[in-house]
């Protein structure tokens, strides 16, 4: 049987001990929060830096290929509470009338073929002024499966991808681009 000064040694050795359990686990919230937003941070670094290296080969593929009059990165609007952000838009005026809506992913994934859809269905909306152009959709990409890239082909969006360091375009033989 344990002496009262022997039961009060053990309950304030038992606290002490707690406490430091306690001390011990807010540390690691406060690192594992730290880490957390390290991670955000360079998942946003690794998308600037997919970006910088795709949008601008995007940009010359428009122009060249598809004689856009103009290219513009990170084009935001808000019209009230609503809000759009393209990664990039090409624009062909004149008797063409087409805009391109072009969004940059390190993979492609079926939740960027939607988000991608998503976007061009708010286009319009967001953008009145080219309301009446004909609007196709890109989705440039640092890698794609091939389940992915079908899939995007079925929806009628154009992928550009690397290869050999430089971007390229993924069409196949009777792909059609279709307008939006």
């Amino acid at each position: 049987m344990m002496t009262d000064q022997e039961l009060k040694h053990l309950v304030a050795s038992l606290a002490a001990a707690q406490q430091k359990t306690e001390e011990s686990l807010q540390k690691t919230y406060r690192q594992l929060r730290e880490l957390g937003k390290q991670i955000g941070g360079l998942s946003n670094k690794f998308g600037s830096f997919t970006e910088g290296l795709a949008l601008p080969s995007v940009e010359r593929l428009l122009f060249k290929r598809f004689k856009v009059d103009g290219f513009s990165v990170r084009v935001r609007r808000r019209k009230g509470e609503d809000s759009i952000e393209l990664d990039g838009l090409g624009i062909a005026n004149g008797s063409r009338n087409e805009a391109y809506i072009v969004e940059v992913k390190s993979h492609l994934r079926s939740e960027n073929i939607q988000q991608m859809k998503t976007l061009l269905a708010k286009f319009r909306t967001m953008f009145p002024e080219y309301a009446k152009m004909q609007l196709f959709g890109i989705l440039a990409v640092a890698d794609a499966s091939a389940d992915a890239l079908h899939e995007a082909e079925k929806e009628g969006l154009l992928i550009v991808s690397f290869k050999n360091n430089l971007m390229r375009l993924h069409k196949r033989k009777g792909f059609k681009l279709m307008a939006y």
